[in-house]
């Protein structure tokens, strides 16, 4: 009884707003993408497989983005700061311990945890310096480039960490003959080590699973009432202080939390490829997730999910024809800025329910 009662509450706090879709039809819907992408393997082509999963380790990043953005109020242009840095800590330990140890698992622990204490030392200086809006967006911005500039500068023999050659802009691992590729995904111990390389059904499945965890685990904080006291922060910052709550903290606790989401991005990115340069930290990559949430609707989980997946999978297309991706999706941004701010998933939303509300409104009025 205790068990059901548990999951019962869970499932309450799943359907609790300010998340959307608390409907039967949208949890039918839910199962049926799962089990859609669970059978995709078995039709998809080897190249249309690789080419999904790169699309799914972007879900993570841009997952991040909605936490502090949409529910925390934290526009931050720098995210991918934290992608880039949590790839090459993972690329770094990968390299200097997968002979040794045969796994990445150490390896994946320091590509989350290097981006969330990075994350946390900007969190400080910023929240506790009493920054926001425009200035955080542009601090995070300036960090971002400068990790750019710093890696690009990186091609001599002496950048080095053990074995790994840091490679200047051509990347990481790629400096001389002796090449030291960042591992694919190793985990487990001994016989029992699964390996998730990019271009395999078992690193597809592991994506698909991590985003189903990342999706739920998501939905249960911004539903909860730490949840409700992030959208207080976002509307009211200085009200909700006053009323006793360590509006710093929270900020700069979920300002981890989406630099280990960003970082996970990372861990996935290195896995699918065997590498990484310095062009991960360039400014489209910190303005593109920003256009995946913002088109979709940055305050709901689900509308960035659905967005950031239709986008890439657009940038893709018109990547074939030639540089008219980031124009069409720059556009794109605007016209939705200009007629739906909220997004066009979550307004759409908004829209149909008060249609249904008036006319419900309406039967009342006309039965009495």
């Amino acid at each position: 009884m205790a068990v059901r009662a548990g999951f019962g509450r869970l499932f309450t706090i799943l359907n609790e707003p300010p998340e959307i879709g608390r409907q039967r039809w949208f949890w039918l819907g839910f199962f049926a993408v799962v089990a859609g992408l669970l059978s995709a393997p078995l039709w998809l082509s080897p190249y249309d497989l690789l080419n999904v999963s790169y699309i799914l380790t972007t879900v993570f990043l841009a997952f991040g983005l909605c936490l502090i953005w949409g529910f925390g109020g934290i526009l931050s242009l720098g995210q991918a700061a934290f992608l880039g840095v949590g790839g090459y800590a993972y690329g770094v330990v990968g390299i200097n311990l997968i002979e040794d140890q045969g796994n990445t698992d150490l390896a994946l622990l320091a590509g989350l945890l290097v981006p969330a204490a990075l994350a946390a030392v900007l969190g400080y200086i910023m929240f506790y310096a009493r920054l926001r809006g425009v200035y955080v967006a542009i601090m995070m911005l300036v960090v971002t480039l400068l990790f750019e500039t710093f890696l690009n500068q990186t091609a001599g023999p002496q950048w080095y960490i053990g074995k790994a050659h840091l490679g200047g802009n051509n990347g990481l691992g790629r400096f001389s003959a002796d090449i030291h590729e960042p591992p694919s995904l190793l985990l487990g111990f001994g016989e029992s080590t699964l390996e998730f390389g990019g271009a395999t059904r078992e690193f597809f499945y592991f994506t698909v699973g991590l985003g189903i965890v990342a999706y739920l685990g998501l939905r249960l904080l911004v539903n909860s009432r730490l949840g409700r006291i992030l959208v207080a922060i976002r509307e009211e910052p200085d009200r909700t202080e006053a009323f006793g709550y360590d509006v710093r903290l929270i900020q700069t606790a979920v300002f981890c939390l989406g630099a280990m989401l960003a970082g996970l991005s990372g861990i996935l990115y290195v896995s699918w490829g065997n590498f990484i340069t310095p062009a991960v930290f360039g400014v489209t990559n910190n303005i593109l997730p920003v256009i995946w949430v913002a088109v979709g609707g940055r305050k709901s989980l689900t509308a960035t999910a659905i967005s950031t997946v239709a986008l890439v999978w657009l940038s893709q297309l018109l990547a074939i024809q030639g540089e008219y991706a980031f124009i069409v999706l720059g556009g794109l941004l605007i016209v939705v800025m200009l007629a739906m701010p909220d997004g066009v998933i979550t307004s759409t939303i908004q829209i149909l329910a008060d249609r249904r509300r008036r006319r419900g409104l309406g039967a009342d009025r006309e039965a009495a």
